[in-house]
This record gives structure tokens, C-alpha cells and sequence, in this order.
């Protein structure tokens, strides 16, 4: 992985970031669809996904205990979960999970860099730590289930990258893929064609402002009454 960490560089605006993306990604060979972008609020974080974040911890000693934990948190998903889904494909669940706050091994990307940098700035708690764009050159089809495995658990290859059915508005509004890891303790990082940009603390709010102008919010992203409500308590909070 490549940072990209020099001023000039740095992603302080809407317009910087066109700029950034011309200069290194939108390039002759540039493929639509082969390019994912990953938000982060702390430049610090890791490209790991929330289930290996819990490892080493105080209730997670070990990888098996973080496992079990894992596959217990699912299994009662997809038990309670089953009269509104009516879904068995286990990838599929994985998948509504995660995006909606399960812990999991899979990592959200998106095929949009405005939505992965909506996602890296939109936390208002956050406004006083440096951010993180992440961009990835995938080489690997994308697929309703993994190449290697019928398992989300038993993965041969290290990684592999899911497009799921749009049956939640959520994944289709955020243009999500999913990563999916065989080891979710491990930090996904030497790749070549993955790089990472700064974004100052200082610019978040404006690129905020800028991204609602655009109509990026919370109401586009979350087209469900959690969305709405968060637009509305940002706009009455920061605009009126």
C-alpha cells in the first residue's frame, strides 16, 4: 500500500479530491467498476474488519474464542432475522448484517469515492482526528458468493470480494462490495494498487457541507427512517 501523505496530496475539498482521482486513478486504462474506495474517520484505523478489531481484547484472548463469538453472533442473526429476510444464502445475510451493525468479516467498499468520502467525514465526533480515503485497484471478479468456498467461514483464499443482490436499499444507495476475509484479525495492506490519502481534520466539516450540496446525506445513503432522521438533526443543528 502506497500513503499518500505529502500537502499536496491531501484531500481538503471536493474539487481537490476530482483532482486527486484524475491525477492517479481516472487514467487511460482506467476501468468503471474495477476501482473501490473506503472511507475512514481516523487515518490511524486499519483496513480490518470489525469482528478482527475485537482481537487481542480483554473478552477475546484467543482467535478460537473470537470465532465462536463470531459464528454465535450470526447464527442468532440469521435465526431472528429469518421472518423478514425469508433469505438462506448464507452471503447474502453475512451481508444485511454487516450493514446493519453486526460485527462481521466482511469490510464495506464502494464503487463511488464521493460516498467513501462521505463516509470518512460525516462523524462529527471525529472532527478533530485526520481522516482516510482508501482506493483499490481490484483485480478479481466480483461475486454473489465466494470463488473458493460455499462457507463464509471456511475461505481457502485469503480474501475474496462479494456484489450481492440488491435486496436492501442500504447496499444498493451506498454502491457497496463487500470484502470478505478468511482471517479477520489479519490488516489488508500489501497490495500495490492500494493507496491511502489524508484528510485533514481541519477540512471535514466543509467537505460535509460540500458532499450534502451534491446530495450525498445521510437521507440518500440510509433511504430509510434512520437516514431521514439523521438528515434532519444535522441540518437543523449545523444550518438553522
Amino acid at each position: 500500500m502506497e500513503f499518500f501523505d505529502t500537502p499536496d496530496k491531501h484531500i481538503n475539498s471536493i474539487k481537490k479530491f476530482m483532482e486527486i482521482l484524475s491525477a492517479h486513478f481516472y487514467t487511460s486504462e482506467f476501468e468503471p467498476g474495477k476501482w473501490m474506495y473506503r472511507g475512514q474517520s481516523n487515518v490511524e484505523y486499519k483496513l480490518k474488519p470489525s469482528v478482527g478489531r475485537l482481537f487481542p481484547g480483554e473478552n477475546f484472548d484467543t482467535e478460537e474464542k473470537l470465532l465462536q463469538f463470531e459464528r454465535d453472533a450470526f447464527n442468532e442473526f440469521q435465526v431472528l432475522s429469518y421472518h423478514e429476510l425469508h433469505e438462506r444464502d448464507l452471503f447474502i445475510v453475512l451481508g444485511v448484517a454487516q450493514h446493519h451493525g453486526l460485527k462481521t468479516r466482511l469490510l464495506d467498499w464502494t464503487f463511488s469515492g464521493l460516498i467513501a468520502l462521505f463516509f470518512a467525514v460525516e462523524n462529527e465526533n471525529h472532527w478533530d482526528k485526520d481522516g482516510a480515503l482508501f482506493a483499490f485497484q481490484s483485480q478479481f471478479s466480483f461475486n454473489l458468493h465466494a470463488q473458493t468456498s460455499k462457507d463464509p467461514f471456511n475461505l481457502k483464499e485469503e480474501f475474496d470480494f462479494l456484489f450481492l443482490p440488491i435486496i436492501s436499499p442500504r447496499i444498493s444507495a451506498q454502491q457497496a462490495v463487500f470484502q470478505l476475509f478468511r482471517d479477520p484479525t489479519k490488516e489488508f495492506s500489501e497490495f500495490n494498487n492500494l493507496g491511502k490519502f489524508r484528510i485533514p481534520a481541519s477540512s471535514k466539516k466543509e467537505i460535509k457541507k460540500q458532499l450534502e450540496n451534491l446530495g450525498i446525506t445521510y437521507k440518500t445513503l440510509f433511504p430509510d427512517l434512520d437516514g431521514l432522521c439523521k438528515t434532519i438533526n444535522y441540518n437543523k443543528l449545523n444550518n438553522d
